[in-house]
């Protein structure tokens, strides 16, 4: 790198919920293995914001493209679709601001509840703006991964993946690992929506730093995440 601060892509990502038999789920998606960031890895749905079209689909609110895009980019890559009024048949793969036209559709705003602000680190070549979303998950849909940016759409307890990665049983990009961290403490969307709510967003730029066993990710200590220094090696594999 030269040296120079890459600015941010301003991103939307959705967190979807369902109360499971055994607790509460989250939908992870699988980025394709080529992909230019977070290769391999699953995450949220969501990715860049459209400024002029996702506005477009909600003009009246003041973050109303950032909710859009975390919408339209959940139905591009799992299929589920968060409008009204809510469709029992969803079919996959099409233009959601063409969609939502020719079927009369309004992207679902308000159920989108505001959850957290992270900022890709100053030292990445690839920078993200991203605010995160929560909203429960649509009645009577099935989500499937679009088989090209995603490979895979799964339903899985917060506690359950964040345990895989602490055993380095698979890698999570550190924004994914610490929501689904902030998440395990909830045993119902409804308990964890009402405190996503109420929550205090502080903007994350995550600084790494060098120590005696890996890196340690240092964050905001008042962001809500119990700690303000994690080490990689948690939701990171070591190479082989």
């Amino acid at each position: 790198m030269s040296g120079e601060i890459v600015v941010p892509r301003l991103a939307a990502s959705l967190i979807i919920l369902r109360d499971g038999v055994q607790g509460i789920e989250a939908l992870l998606v699988e980025r394709t293995g080529k992909a230019s960031f977070a290769a391999g890895k699953f995450v949220f749905p969501g990715g860049t914001v459209d400024q002029e079209s996702d506005a477009a689909l909600a003009p009246d609110i003041e973050d109303g493209a950032l909710r859009a895009a975390a919408i339209r980019e959940t139905y591009e890559e799992s299929g589920l679709l968060i409008v009204e009024p809510e469709p029992r048949d969803v079919a996959p793969g099409q233009d959601f601001a063409a969609l939502c036209r020719a079927s009369g559709f309004a992207p679902a705003t308000h159920r989108l509840v505001r959850f957290a602000h992270w900022i890709t680190p100053i030292t990445q070549p690839k920078r993200f703006d991203t605010h995160f979303y929560l909203a429960a998950a649509p009645h009577a849909q099935v989500a499937q991964a679009d088989q090209r940016e995603v490979m895979s759409a799964v339903w899985r307890q917060p506690r359950a993946v964040v345990a895989a990665a602490e055993a380095e049983e698979l890698d999570l990009m550190f924004a994914t690992y610490m929501n689904l961290r902030w998440l395990s403490r909830f045993d119902a969307v409804a308990e964890a929506l009402a405190a996503a709510a109420q929550r205090r967003i502080v903007t994350v730029v995550p600084r790494p730093e060098a120590g005696p066993d890996g890196r340690i990710f240092h964050i905001p200590a008042d962001a809500d995440y119990a700690e303000a220094a994690v080490p990689e090696k948690r939701f990171r594999r070591a190479p082989p």
